[in-house]
């Protein structure tokens, strides 16, 4: 991957197409199996995405984006197999982007695309628990049941400082922004304040 990397960017810098290299992102993903071959997956910005839409064949379980402009985005294949391909959020950073593209997917290999993950996988950790707990919640009677709910409240408070940190330490950069307008409203009245002593206030 790193040496299709650098040979794409010294063809934009001997044919000069790619603008500010400093800017340039690649993304390299892989599936599951060749029976996605022929298949089209999408990059979609999750804001105006009108006429933006990017495309790529799938050959070989893999295929590739490359571009220039940092924004969120959206990786997902048509809308019959995103049962099974897990739709992906990206950010295009300047750099390498690794992408597994699975039932249970994943986004490394940059800064931000790395906190996203790490972010991701203690979400899905935290679903999990919920999930647990509301199935426990459904035969649960007397001291169980309290016990359960307040087990609930517990997951809870650890994802409301789970989005804060994610937030706080992301500050007003490309994920920072879209988290902060995604799950601001999740957090505590505290944890808006302390934030709103560190961000610009337009994105507020």
């Amino acid at each position: 991957m790193k040496i299709r990397f650098l040979l794409l960017c010294l063809g934009c810098f001997l044919w000069g197409g790619c603008g500010n290299q400093g800017q340039h992102y690649v993304i390299e993903g892989t599936l599951p199996s060749v029976s996605y071959d022929g298949e089209w997956i999408y990059l979609v910005p999750m804001e105006n995405a009108h006429g933006r839409v990017d495309s790529a064949k799938i050959t070989d379980a893999t295929f590739t984006f490359s571009g220039i402009g940092e924004e969120m985005k959206v990786l997902r294949l048509r809308p019959l197999l995103r049962m099974q391909i897990q739709e992906l959020l990206v950010v295009t950073e300047p750099g390498l982007i690794g992408v597994k593209a699975d039932s249970l997917g994943s986004v490394t290999g940059t800064p931000q695309n790395d906190a996203l993950q790490k972010w991701k996988e203690g979400r899905e950790r935290q679903q999990m628990a919920y999930r647990s707990v509301r199935t426990g919640l459904q035969s649960a009677t007397g001291r169980d049941s309290l016990l359960l709910m307040q087990r609930y409240d517990t997951l809870r408070k650890q994802e409301q400082e789970m989005n804060f940190l994610l937030m706080k330490e992301q500050k007003n950069n490309t994920l920072g922004i879209f988290v902060q307008k995604m799950l601001r409203g999740s957090l505590t009245e505290e944890q808006q304040k302390l934030l709103d002593e560190n961000l610009p206030k337009e994105i507020h």
